[in-house]
């Protein structure tokens, strides 16, 4: 992003990334459009191009913001619990999840945005995203204990990745239907611990 994002008001860059955040998150990087953005943002087209480069700048902007806002969370709560994390690689995907379903009920716009970004055709934009991820997810699981795995633990990594996009997809087809919290934050739940049981009889030597 331009330099002049950064000089305009919290209250204006705030709308700007929800729109964006919105916008992405509906219609993903290919069939978004800059000219909704500009309209619901209430700026003009020379104005939103004093704030960016372009369309991709955008989206690996707000990519990224997402996932901050995201991963940031998580080692706030990993913090407020004052006790080590479990080195168990599928016991700390199970206190991890208990986590992260509070941010996707507060913040579901976040989890349809990064949803969506595991279905960019651009190769370029789709591997940067996915370094970024990386460095966010192995922050958090890239110490678990690997001496009684059966599997390279990098790929047990890769399948807790992808079970971690499941859970998502799960998680908004069930908030579309269903507008209890607790009974979303149950399924969300339930369905790790099915994932976490079956791993449990096939990962471990």
């Amino acid at each position: 992003m331009k330099k002049a994002f950064a000089r305009i008001s919290s209250e204006k860059r705030d709308k700007i990334i929800q729109v964006c955040i919105e916008e992405f998150g509906t219609w993903g990087y290919e069939k978004s459009s800059t000219d909704r953005i500009i309209k619901r943002a209430g700026i003009s087209k020379g104005g939103l191009y004093e704030y960016i480069s372009s369309k991709e700048e955008l989206f690996l902007y707000i990519v990224e913001y997402s996932y901050t806002e995201l991963y940031s969370y998580l080692r706030k709560r990993i913090q407020e619990e004052q006790a080590p994390l479990p080195k168990d690689i599928l016991e700390r995907i199970r206190l991890v999840s208990s986590m992260a379903i509070d941010f996707y009920l507060a913040h579901p716009r976040f989890i349809a945005l990064i949803t969506k970004t595991y279905q960019i055709a651009e190769q370029e934009i789709s591997r940067r995203i996915h370094e970024y991820f990386a460095e966010q997810f192995l922050d958090i699981f890239g110490d678990t204990d690997e001496l009684n795995l059966k599997f390279p633990k990098s790929r047990i990594l890769e399948l807790l990745t992808w079970l971690l996009l499941k859970t998502r997809q799960e998680f908004l087809e069930e908030l579309e239907k269903e507008q209890d919290i607790k009974t979303i934050q149950k399924k969300y739940m339930d369905n790790w611990e099915f994932y976490i049981t079956i791993l449990k009889q096939g990962i471990y030597q």
